[in-house]
């Protein structure tokens, strides 16, 4: 018996993902494509907004920081291994990515090189008083493997060339 499987411009339009704009600055061109589940846009509106930075000094608020990460993946940027984006590392590997910013931590995989899935965000101060790194990789993995999405459903790779390219 086959099984269908849905490829991501499909699940976006079922709405099983949705595709995240960013606004692009005159000339600028997406290079790369970021896709979000319901869970996740809900929470980039609903509570991403009420997020207070906790960084002394700090000149962004966590909505302007995820919206500056966003834009830099967007347009192909490089993304600073370990400092912007960072593969998170488990026994065994789950393949989850997580762009990283002063404040958010926000957690997805990489379907296909230059694209990537967004899971879960929440405050760096509340994964990391809480520990609860495994807990987002592991509902991550979860959703991703329930996702009726064409496989392989991750890049399983570590290296930066392995799941992005750069603009320049």
């Amino acid at each position: 018996m086959l099984t269908y499987m849905a490829t991501l411009i499909e699940l976006d339009h079922s709405g099983d993902l949705i595709k995240i704009d960013v606004e692009l600055e005159a000339g600028e061109q997406p290079w790369r494509r970021i896709y979000a589940t319901p869970d996740f846009v809900a929470w980039l509106n609903d509570e991403l907004p009420l997020l207070e930075t906790t960084i002394v000094g700090g000149d962004s608020d966590p909505l302007e920081q995820v919206d500056a990460i966003f834009h830099e993946y967007v347009v192909g940027e490089h993304m600073h291994l370990d400092r912007r984006f960072k593969s998170l590392s488990r026994t065994p590997d789950l393949f989850v990515w997580e762009f990283k910013t002063p404040d958010v931590r926000i957690f997805g995989w990489v379907p296909e090189r230059d694209v990537f899935v967004c899971c879960f965000g929440d405050h760096k101060d509340e994964i990391e008083t809480f520990s609860r790194y495994g807990l987002y990789m592991a509902r991550t993995a979860f959703r991703r493997d329930h996702l009726n999405l064409d496989p392989p459903k991750a890049i399983e790779g570590k290296d930066y060339d392995d799941v992005l390219s750069d603009a320049n």
